[in-house]
């Protein structure tokens, strides 16, 4: 299973290291990515079926939320961000946009502590926690790999300009 993971994630940024090198942000396939994201921990956990049946859904609800969150507290700091860019916003707006920097990191702290109560719900505590740190590293993984695909794209531009 540990193979099967690794050769997805293989595919998917080998996948996004050939996208075209004018795009800013290169765009992810969404649903591969959270594939890999699910095989990876649920790999990693070991879940039962049934646990898995009920743990998934509950999951991405909670991501979800998150993202809701992530793209309401994003579309207000926007607001303030002058036309010049962020060094020259006004000190009364870098003043609001800490408010909604703080109240962002209370609303995705409540939503933690609601779901992390209701994941204890269905898996011990230990799964809980695990799940936590295998997404945590499933990220991390994936930067680094994003990371290496980047230099190797540019150190390959480099010589084929010379």
């Amino acid at each position: 299973m540990k193979t099967l993971y690794i050769a997805f994630l293989l595919f998917i940024t080998v996948g996004l290291s050939g996208q075209d090198a004018n795009q800013r942000r290169p765009k992810m396939d969404r649903e591969k990515l959270q594939t890999a994201r699910i095989a990876f921990i649920n790999n990693r956990l070991e879940l039962t079926p049934e646990s898995a049946k009920v743990f998934w859904p509950l999951f991405n609800e909670f991501e979800k939320k998150k993202n809701e969150l992530n793209r309401e507290y994003n579309k207000q700091k926007r607001v303030l961000i002058s036309e010049e860019g962020i060094r020259d916003i006004s000190e009364e707006n870098a003043s609001k946009m800490l408010n909604i920097y703080m109240a962002q990191k209370q609303a995705e702290l409540d939503l933690e502590k609601t779901y992390l109560s209701k994941f204890q719900e269905i898996l011990p505590s230990t799964k809980v926690w695990m799940v936590l740190r295998f997404d945590s590293e499933f990220r991390r993984d994936l930067m680094q790999r994003l990371g290496r695909n980047r230099r190797n794209n540019q150190v390959k531009k480099d010589t084929e300009g010379n």
